[in-house]
């Protein structure tokens, strides 16, 4: 068998493993399929092309590496920034003019303040109270422990609680 069809057989079995997981990683952190599904093909290009030299490495590790700064660089690119209006369920029709000014300020703060916290902690954070994720369905995602998990979690309220704070 010559070396090619070994490195396709290798990386057909590799992305029929980890697609979903990386896809649904991507969706965690973006909240867009669209952009996820797009951002997961270019983590498997990259794959592609230095695949090579990970084969000594952990394939899963490194596919959730290149997904995380994928999206990041995507991120930063865009500058988008995270909405939580939809999680709010309000009906804004209904509320006053100073009712829904309020929420966007507040909604703006609370942009901030997730901003300013670590890429991983926001990740986990995001996974656990907008996605619903549970702490094992993100430590799987994220590849690191339970106890991981909560570190993050309670890193990410005790510096949202410190910066809403100050904001308020």
């Amino acid at each position: 068998m010559r070396q090619e069809e070994t490195d396709v057989g290798w990386f057909k079995d590799v992305f029929d493993e980890h697609y979903g997981h990386i896809r649904n990683y991507l969706y965690y952190l973006s909240g867009d399929i669209a952009l996820a599904e797009d951002l997961t093909q270019d983590v498997f290009v990259t794959l592609w092309e230095e695949q090579r030299k990970n084969r000594k490495t952990t394939v899963r590790a490194f596919l959730f590496t290149v997904a995380k700064n994928l999206y990041f660089k995507h991120h930063r690119r865009q500058n988008i920034r995270f909405n939580f209006a939809s999680s709010l369920n309000q009906e804004h029709d209904q509320e006053s003019p100073e009712f829904i000014m309020e929420m966007k300020e507040f909604d703006k703060k609370v942009q901030l303040a997730l901003a300013g916290i670590p890429e991983k902690t926001r990740a986990v954070f995001l996974m656990s109270r907008i996605d619903k994720m549970t702490y094992t369905e993100i430590a799987e995602s994220l590849n690191i422990s339970n106890k991981g998990v909560e570190k993050h979690m309670n890193k990410a309220l005790n510096l949202l609680k410190e910066k809403l704070e100050r904001k308020l």
